[in-house]
């Protein structure tokens, strides 16, 4: 077993851990708990190589929760001409598996995504899309969508490739496209989705999630544009999701999911439409533990980073993540702990 380590190195290293910017490049870096899911289907909207800018790709979802923040990192591409991601996130206030989303249409792909069947009840839904207009102006735009409340609220944008950038509500975001690698568009040859390193990135403070106190569930979907006025069409889904389509079965690769609600796609079996994703084997969705609203080392969330703190840290040396990660990297150590001597005190009062 083993032991925690007073190293003053490892304390000068360590005991300010915090999410670096969130800025889409080299996501992976800044989770150290690695992907919680990875692509294993080709992609059907296109390649993005260093000869062309088009082409949208998921290859790995990350997230993380730290100081009251859910931090979501996808590497990959996002295609400039409207195309979109969607995190559809669960944090246990529906008892839907599906939803109706009637308002705002700054980002109508979400709300052409009513009627879709998840395996989880997502209760709100952030969707981001890109558009580049060829004249100097190329943004990604935010808005988080309440599914169970029916509301829509457009947050703002940041300009591709400028760094972190903040927008309404204290979330924040970044996007790089300068990934050329990852999954490819050839299904006999998917690629590697560890390779690509650079994409999208997101933060949000749980309070504009309702602060939930449990399990986080979250699937990441790439959608095309949507088509309101047909009410058979709504969003045009791409073959790109995380988890991925065929995580139950990787040696099977599907084609785009085309329309949401139409009855007769491109998508063998037919019967699936609406879009049910309980009718995929395997589970699509990825579950994480929310982290404690009060300050950094505050293991317990009462908003006092003191002994109890510490104890929890101690008793839970050498576990797998759970209570007393407070640095949420999978493992209780001697991070975990020189994080809490270092906050000691902290929100405690006089």
């Amino acid at each position: 077993m083993r032991r925690p380590m007073m190293v003053l190195g490892a304390l000068i290293a360590t005991a300010a851990l915090s999410h670096a910017q969130v800025n889409g490049v080299n996501i992976p870096s800044k989770y150290p708990g690695g992907p919680l899911a990875s692509q294993t289907n080709h992609t059907g909207f296109g390649d993005r190589l260093a000869t062309h800018n088009w082409g949208s790709e998921l290859n790995q979802l990350f997230v993380r929760c730290q100081n009251g923040v859910l931090y979501i990192g996808v590497t990959g591409n996002l295609e400039g001409n409207g195309n979109a991601i969607h995190f559809y996130i669960d944090t246990g206030r529906s008892q839907s598996n599906t939803f109706n989303l009637t308002t705002g249409c700054i980002n109508c792909s979400v709300q052409g995504m009513s009627g879709v069947v998840f395996d989880h009840k997502p209760d709100y839904a952030l969707g981001v899309n890109r558009f580049d207009d060829g004249q100097g102006n190329d943004n990604i735009y935010i808005d988080l969508h309440d599914l169970l409340g029916n509301s829509s609220t457009y947050l703002g944008s940041v300009r591709v490739g400028s760094g972190e950038g903040s927008v309404d509500r204290g979330v924040k975001a970044g996007f790089d496209n300068s990934n050329v690698q990852g999954v490819t568009s050839d299904p006999n040859n998917v690629g590697n989705p560890a390779t690509a390193v650079n994409g999208l990135e997101v933060a949000i403070p749980l309070s504009e999630l309702g602060n939930p106190t449990g399990p986080i569930r979250i699937l990441a979907v790439l959608t095309g544009g949507a088509d309101l006025g047909d009410p058979c069409r709504g969003t045009y889904l791409s073959n790109q999701t995380l988890p991925a389509l065929n995580v139950a079965n990787t040696s099977q690769q599907y084609q785009n999911i085309a329309w949401a609600r139409c009855p007769n796609p491109p998508f063998d079996p037919p019967d699936f439409f609406p879009f049910n994703f309980q009718a995929l084997a395997g589970t699509h969705h990825v579950t994480v533990q929310p982290c404690p609203a009060g300050p950094e080392g505050d293991a317990n969330g009462d908003g006092c980073v003191d002994d109890a703190d510490l104890l929890i840290v101690l008793f839970n040396f050498g576990n797998t993540g759970g209570q007393g990660d407070v640095n949420s990297d999978n493992i209780v150590d001697d991070a975990d702990l020189l994080i809490v001597l270092f906050n000691f005190g902290t929100g405690c009062g006089s």
